[in-house]
């Protein structure tokens, strides 16, 4: 059954670690159930140019980590894309998207759905 690509988390940064330019920091995490070291770096390196790609429309000051899911390197670099911009519309930290709240009051997660395709 497949469980989706990633699972995106985001926090605002604290004040005492914040960058000069208020930019936001990225965290890559995937584990050793993806598969070997050649699987584990081709799925961080997807998401880093995916992250890349959207940049500039998320919001600043945010950490954001996304976890790769086992099927995360077995894709294309434009299904990657999809589907972190669409996590991270879910999670309501691009500028394109309305804001769900006041930035920061709780952790966001957003997880493709089982079953659903990034769009």
């Amino acid at each position: 059954m497949w469980d989706g690509l990633y699972v995106v988390y985001v926090l605002p940064t604290p004040d005492g670690l914040a960058t000069l330019d208020g930019a936001s920091r990225y965290g890559l995490t995937a584990t050793r159930k993806i598969g070997d070291a050649v699987r584990r770096n081709r799925a961080k390196r997807l998401i880093r140019e995916a992250l890349r790609t959207c940049e500039a429309e998320l919001r600043p000051g945010l950490d954001v980590v996304v976890v790769a899911r086992a099927r995360a390197p077995h894709i294309s670099f434009v299904e990657a894309c999809r589907s972190l911009e669409a996590l991270l519309q879910r999670a309501g930290v691009l500028t394109s998207s309305p804001s769900t709240g006041e930035r920061g009051s709780t952790v966001r997660r957003a997880e493709t759905p089982v079953g659903e395709t990034a769009r």
